[in-house]
């Protein structure tokens, strides 16, 4: 056993090894953190900073414009009849996935389905609505949009680099996913405004082909192609690790043993490689919803996310107090969403 003496040394050698970084952490998070919360509680001051008078018109005017928007019951009832529409058709193919593969998840299937309705009725709803509340569903759905896109990419990706034999092969892959790395997000963010512009490549091919040319820029769908080509590297890497590390021998042994192939994906191959997963949608997620670059170059303004709203706060209306509310329900939603995401994960090894 050991002695008292022994453990508060050990206890005085953790807290020394833990001491740089609770400091960093603290002096570069923590204490900003509390900066900007007590900000959304000052009044503005002309031409920017505070006025050290507490107030709360902030977070009225948040509350005020969140209800605020162009949209009536109808835009509401159409978000209504489009989620109950996508949470029929996912429960359809809930229901056949379950009886092919022989498990009666009744729970699991409504539940799935009832999320699905929600994310397509959400997601019409921050399109419709023009307000802070569209702006904060919006870059929540988006990103969640993002993070289920960059999954179905990136899985298959992953299980073939790692079934490369040569390791040669291997490590060309892995280089040629980190490539984007080496550049900086604002030229490749450019990259792509200038591959999707009326005159660029793209629309010249598709004139080229005989047909009209196509406004990309500043819609939905560059926005979306934009925050998946920026996360999809953040995605590969974590799940090509689990799949380097799970068990080839419990495949073979569910093929040998009868299981169809998307009984042993579902069943076999998913739980094992469900570590990475988890850690590449929670940081797609965090760096998608956090996104500033990507809405202001290729959304133009049309399709703002909370990090362009900031953005407008602190730099053009000059209103702190309103940015720093603004950035403290960011937070807020953030640390929410991860907690909806992985808080009652922690049973999973993620490392």
């Amino acid at each position: 056993m050991q002695t008292a003496a022994s453990q508060r040394a050990r206890r005085r050698r953790v807290a020394a090894l833990l001491s740089p970084g609770l400091g960093w952490i603290t002096v570069a998070y923590v204490v900003p953190s509390v900066l900007v919360f007590i900000y959304s509680f000052l009044t503005p001051k002309l031409g920017g900073g505070v006025i050290w008078e507490f107030s709360t018109e902030t977070w009225q005017e948040i509350v005020a414009r969140g209800r605020r928007s162009e949209a009536g019951w109808g835009t509401v009832g159409a978000a209504a009849l489009r989620g109950m529409l996508a949470a029929a058709a996912a429960g359809a193919a809930g229901a056949a996935i379950a009886r092919y593969l022989g498990r009666g998840g009744a729970r699991g299937v409504l539940r799935a389905a009832g999320a699905v309705g929600a994310l397509v009725g959400l997601h019409h709803l921050a399109i419709a609505y023009n307000n802070y509340s569209a702006v904060f569903a919006r870059s929540v759905v988006w990103s969640l949009w993002a993070t289920l896109i960059c999954a179905a990419l990136a899985l298959p990706l992953a299980v073939f680099i790692s079934s490369r034999r040569s390791p040669l092969a291997r490590n060309a892959l892995l280089v040629a996913v980190m490539i984007p790395f080496w550049t900086s997000m604002l030229v490749r963010t450019y990259a792509i405004r200038f591959i999707l512009a009326n005159t660029g490549p793209l629309n010249s091919i598709i004139e080229g082909l005989g047909f009209d040319r196509i406004a990309f820029l500043n819609t939905r769908f560059s926005v979306m192609l934009g925050l998946v080509y920026t996360a999809l590297p953040f995605m590969i890497l974590p799940l090509y690790a689990a799949v380097e590390r799970s068990d080839g021998v419990q495949l073979e042994a569910a093929r040998d043993l009868g299981a169809r192939p998307p009984q042993v994906f579902l069943e076999v191959f998913v739980p094992l490689i469900r570590p990475g997963l988890i850690v590449g949608s929670v940081m797609v997620f965090v760096i998608s919803v956090s996104q500033f670059l990507v809405p202001a170059l290729l959304g133009g303004g049309k399709t703002n996310m909370i990090a362009t709203l900031l953005g407008l706060q602190f730099g053009t209306a000059f209103n702190w107090p309103l940015g720093a509310a603004i950035a403290t329900l960011f937070s807020l939603i953030t640390l929410l969403s991860l907690y909806a995401l992985i808080g009652r994960k922690d049973e999973v090894e993620l490392l």
